[in-house]
């Protein structure tokens, strides 16, 4: 018992992780003990034990279905930012390491983003962009969707997609060119935090992807817009470009 409140402590405190990590990688038994606190009552102690976890489980992959399961519990549940940024985490590890078990819990995830309640789509949110960096091939069908979002005629939607898009920025050309066009098109957007948001996105892109760098310079030298806001981050924007290509 002892041992099992000094184990609790450490996870709450974030003392020792180091050795939990290691204990926890040669010892199963071990593992098995800080498995049980990812439904501990405070997020923290959930965030800490996911984060030893994640890193002996790595070549344990009889544990990656189990856990990719409990996460998607977890990231339900999850209401503290911290914990749910270590879920995305963790989807990320997996999507890296065993992707077709993640594979298969994508439509269900995206499905929770677009009907769940506002809670529950910030939480899909973060898990979606993290898989978008870490591994963008696993998502199929969600790029039409995502596509989609850029139209809609809900603000949040189309922030939403930017954010997946810039998500998306450094895995090539692949991934990013389909939603130049909408993209462009957003920059006259009626909202100013969508057409800011959009320059974010493009600059974003045109950092990692020299060969869209002057196209994207071209588009964003040509507008004229009325917001300060967008204005401002057009030229900020300008700015790291040229920085870029000295």
């Amino acid at each position: 018992m002892e041992k099992e409140l000094d184990l609790r402590e450490a996870l709450a405190t974030g003392e020792h992780i180091d050795e939990i990590i290691m204990q926890a990688t040669l010892d199963k038994e071990f593992l098995k003990e800080v498995l049980q606190y990812l439904d501990d009552d405070l997020w923290i102690v959930q965030k800490n034990a996911l984060g030893v976890i994640l890193e002996a489980m790595r070549d344990m992959p009889e544990l990656h279905e189990s856990l990719t399961t409990k996460l998607m519990v977890m990231l339900r549940k999850s209401e503290a930012i911290p914990l749910t940024q270590e879920i995305a985490r963790g989807f990320g590890v997996l999507a890296e390491i065993n992707p077709e078990t993640v594979a298969k819990v994508i439509p269900v995830i995206f499905a929770n983003y677009r009907i769940g309640d506002p809670k529950i789509k910030v939480n899909m949110a973060y898990v979606l962009e993290e898989i978008m960096r870490v591994n963008p091939s696993l998502l199929g069908n969600v790029f039409k969707d995502i596509s989609h979002m850029l139209t809609s005629k809900d603000t949040t939607d189309k922030l939403t997609a930017l954010n997946f898009i810039s998500a998306l920025g450094d895995n090539g050309l692949r991934y990013i060119s389909p939603f130049l066009p909408k993209l462009f098109a957003l920059l006259h957007d009626k909202d100013e935090i969508v057409r800011a948001s959009t320059v974010e996105t493009l600059i974003n892109i045109a950092e990692f992807n020299p060969k869209l760098r002057k196209i994207i310079r071209s588009k964003l030298e040509e507008i004229n817009d009325r917001s300060e806001l967008v204005m401002k981050k057009i030229k900020e924007g300008l700015n790291q470009l040229i920085i870029l290509e000295r």
